[in-house]
């Protein structure tokens, strides 16, 4: 087991978005390159200070020619699972980052001002807007369909089976939004409520870089412009995340919920949908100009900066020596 490599006396913030938690860690420099232990040790829920996962706060002109993001975003949003692992992107994270760098004065006030500003993260440049009511508006870039026109034509490339119910592998789809997800339809709230997804739901085929998976159940539709057609949906969704487990909520998954549910819902779907998850309600809007297959849309919800601290001297140590 090495050493590890982060100083004692760090310090760090914990932030939340509908409940979806993370340590933020400033490292402005890019001089702490944390092992999965340490990762670990720090979200652990008993032992450490608790997190969904460890976002480190570094400007992308710190990382090497070899990522060429600093001309476009200079920060980068270095975002790891609660297990250590790598992870392209988070929705919810996000969101929180951009409160975290604001509060600390590492961006200008302006960019607290309705406009818009670019964070770079592994899966791509994700530009974020900061709502007049305090709620952060994230530009998520592409999504697609894992399975292309294929998946469209059929609503479903996989199967999913979900401990907890009744043991048969539901239909379900694929969907990259710059990271992997597979949403799986379920026939009302009573079979989310008896999911359990302290286990990992069985994923076929098998994703190559495993996936989070959406249980959702669409609840209604609302037409609030008086033309008939419906203006809102909403669906009510829990998630399993790959390198966590059962979180409660998922930004990108949020989107792949509401982009699947979509689809399924036919001709003349909503393009806003908002999306009910345990810790609380995130809107998604499809941009205009894309197809079921693909496209662009915006996720838009809380962020919250909850507490600061310091790491106690040892504990990275004395943590990472015990899980070795």
């Amino acid at each position: 087991m090495t050493a590890p490599t982060a100083p004692t006396g760090r310090t760090f913030a914990k932030g939340h978005g509908t409940a979806n938690d993370f340590v933020l860690v400033p490292d402005p420099a890019g001089q702490w390159d944390p092992s999965p232990e340490e990762v670990a040790v720090i979200c652990d829920r008993r032992t450490g200070i608790g997190a969904d996962g460890l976002i480190r706060a570094v400007r992308s002109a710190s990382l090497g020619a070899g990522v060429p993001l600093a001309a476009e975003a200079e920060w980068f949003m270095d975002y790891r699972n609660a297990d250590g692992s790598l992870s392209e992107m988070c929705g919810n994270g996000v969101r929180v980052y951009a409160e975290y760098l604001l509060r600390e004065g590492f961006v200008p006030a302006e960019a607290g001002d309705g406009r818009w500003w670019s964070v770079a993260t592994r899966g791509g440049i994700k530009r974020v807007r900061r709502e007049a009511d305090g709620q952060w508006t994230v530009h998520m870039g592409p999504w697609r369909l894992s399975g292309g026109a294929e998946a469209a034509r059929t609503a479903s490339d996989a199967l999913v089976g979900v401990p907890g119910l009744d043991g048969v592998p539901r239909p379900a789809l694929s969907l990259d939004l710059g990271n992997p997800h597979t949403v799986v339809a379920l026939a009302g709230t009573d079979e989310l409520a008896a999911a359990d997804l302290t286990r990992a739901p069985v994923v076929e085929p098998v994703p190559p870089y495993g996936t989070n998976v959406e249980l959702v159940v669409p609840l209604h539709s609302v037409d609030v412009t008086g033309d008939s057609r419906p203006d809102i949906g909403e669906v009510v969704m829990r998630v399993h995340e790959r390198g966590v487990g059962e979180t409660r909520s998922c930004g990108t998954g949020a989107c792949a919920a509401a982009l699947a549910t979509r689809l399924w819902a036919g001709a003349g779907a909503p393009d806003v949908w908002r999306v009910d998850v345990p810790g609380g309600q995130l809107t998604v809007t499809v941009e205009p100009g894309g197809s079921v297959e693909a496209g662009t849309c915006l996720l838009t919800g809380p962020a919250v900066i909850v507490a600061d601290g310091v790491l106690a001297a040892g504990v990275l140590e004395a943590g990472v020596l015990s899980a070795g």
